[in-house]
């Protein structure tokens, strides 16, 4: 993103609950401003130009492309935080990306190495396929919308054009930008998904050559063109240059899908986890470093050469040994003989730096913990199959090794919002376990099903999809951080029933227990929000006894980690 410059005096300086500190730029969607939530994340706030007020049609149109964005798996994409439409400012809050954009680069540099197109060209096939099978349309790719941060391109402005361009008399029906518009575009049509392939051809053309492939002159030169001619591929070869011509086929029927891109691009087969695969390919440094200035000066934000932190005390972890079966029965507490698991949805972002660490990109840090924990420390994790009995709802199983661990997260309920700082240097094998189920949806529109009020023990409950306390995923895993564990307020920790039984719950303390056993492995703590988890426990249980279902419901809607 371009440097940000202070703010203006007639500027807001607070949005939606986000304080505005700079001014990062501004487009003919609306103005961006540099943003921090209470917790100190940095986020881009989009002020829209759009009245929405005046047109309610444009208004639920928004609504719904918003709602179906951030459904979007953040796998190099910049994740839409919130949206508001009903307001007289309209805005759109997404990850803060700390890099030039393409666009910015290209008229900078000059068009991009080989090696790097190479990884731009992942980065971006991964995003359009994330954004494709949440089934969203970008409609505005190009260089403007890929930024480059540390950890990889991502792509911005998802799922929005269309609703934005409803609101405003000064178009005319094409969405997009004349030099990275597919032909239907041109023509007038909504089109689909492959009109987001045609603009992806049209932007690896661009910075492999520093132009469009039909022009940057005129519009009505260019939409021509566009219709008509063939595109110019200039220095582009290979395969690439294949992939690029299909996508730049005159009829969408033709041209590839981005799964299909993204699998031609890594070589992989059809079992690969093409997205995580994707994203740690195209965060992959190269040597010498890509888009160095000419005196080899590094400079923030374009792909820098990672230099991988010193190990954490206590690191590597051993090899993690497999555990026996879960049985069916109900996760327990035994120091209180009630079920106790509480579980968190997550849509997870899995950017990572393959066999170095994770970049930071605009996430900043959680609680001071780096963003991301160094592959290279988690020798492996094991995830045996779960015992038949239970209430098993199977999504596959994580990967024994994973490059991208979360420290953080937020989890978005029908009650209100919380924060949590995962414990990533004590709970790995936890939490890329809690970051697979979530990028299957494995918790959305979960219920917390059991709240505990014990004198001893003050739990809430949640993450079983089947709402019985004895629901889990088709895998469990062994216990981590177990050893002098604290059970105090704000914990979160995983439920099990009995040793390395751990599956999808997990539990909240809304109050001290020093009296449970050291059983439960804690992954991390709540760090705003637990006046939500508060308000549960208040009201009590349904039945009035100590232990059963919340009074006062609560549905997790989503969840998403840093």
């Amino acid at each position: 993103m371009p440097e940000p410059r202070p703010l203006r005096p007639n500027d807001p300086r607070e949005v939606g609950g986000f304080r505005l500190t700079a001014r990062i730029g501004e487009g003919a969607q609306g103005t961006v401003f540099l943003g921090e939530s209470d917790t100190g994340q940095r986020v881009a706030v989009k002020l829209l130009h759009a009245d929405f007020g005046s047109d309610h049609r444009a208004r639920i149109a928004f609504e719904r492309e918003l709602t179906a964005a951030r459904r979007v798996a953040p796998f190099c994409t910049a994740p839409v935080l919130a949206a508001e439409a009903d307001t007289d400012m309209p805005y759109i809050v997404s990850e803060y990306i700390d890099g030039p954009s393409l666009r910015d680069l290209v008229a900078e540099r000059g068009a991009v190495s080989p090696a790097e197109l190479t990884r731009l060209a992942i980065g971006t096939a991964t995003a359009l396929a994330a954004i494709h099978a949440a089934e969203v349309v970008h409609r505005d790719f190009k260089p403007a919308n890929v930024l480059l941060g540390e950890d990889g391109p991502k792509v911005i402005d998802f799922g929005i054009a269309r609703p934005l361009d409803a609101t405003s008399a000064t178009m005319t029906g094409a969405v997009g930008t004349p030099s990275f518009m597919a032909p239907e575009q041109v023509a007038g049509s909504t089109g689909g998904a492959p009109l987001d392939m045609f603009a992806w051809g049209c932007t690896m053309a661009f910075a492999a050559n520093g132009v469009p492939p039909f022009g940057g002159d005129s519009v009505p030169a260019i939409m021509q063109r566009v219709l008509h001619d063939e595109p110019a591929l200039g220095a582009l070869t290979g395969d690439l240059r294949d992939l690029v011509a299909s996508c730049l086929a005159k009829d969408p029927a033709s041209r590839p899908t981005a799964l299909q891109v993204l699998r031609r691009l890594l070589g992989a087969g059809t079992g690969t986890d093409l997205l995580e695969e994707g994203t740690s390919a195209a965060a992959r440094p190269a040597a010498p470093p890509p888009f160095a200035p000419p005196d080899g000066a590094g400079r923030a934000g374009m792909f820098p050469p990672p230099v991988p932190p010193p190990p954490p005390a206590g690191l590597p972890y051993p090899a993690i040994p497999v555990a026996p079966r879960r049985s069916g029965r109900p996760l327990l507490v035994a120091g209180a003989a009630v079920t106790v698991a509480v579980m968190t949805v997550v849509s997870v972002a899995v950017a990572a730096w393959s066999g170095s660490r994770e970049g930071t990109g605009g996430g900043g840090t959680t609680g001071g913990s780096p963003m991301g924990k160094p592959a290279s420390t988690v020798q492996a994790c094991t995830y045996p199959p779960a015992e038949p009995g239970g209430e098993v709802k199977d999504v596959g199983t994580p990967p024994t090794r994973s490059s991208t661990i979360p420290t953080g997260a937020t989890i978005q309920t029908d009650l209100g919002l919380l924060d949590l700082e995962l414990d990533h240097e004590k709970a790995p094998c936890a939490l890329v376990s809690l970051a697979f189920l979530a990028r299957h949806n494995y918790y959305d529109g979960t219920t917390c099903h059991r709240l505990t009020t014990n004198p001893t023990l003050k739990v809430l409950q949640c993450g079983d999809p089947s709402g019985t306390g004895s629901g889990g995923p088709g895998y469990h895993f062994p216990n981590e951080n177990t050893a002098g564990v604290s059970y105090t307020r704000g914990t979160v920790a995983m439920a099990n029933a009995g040793p390395d039984t751990n599956g999808s719950q997990f539990f909240i303390l809304y109050d001290d227990a020093p009296r449970l056993p050291a059983s439960y492995p804690v992954i991390g703590r709540v760090t705003s929000g637990m006046e939500i988890v508060d308000k549960v426990a208040e009201a009590g249980t349904a039945g009035g006894s100590q232990d059963g279902e919340p009074k006062q419901k609560i549905t997790i809607t989503e969840l998403r980690t840093s």
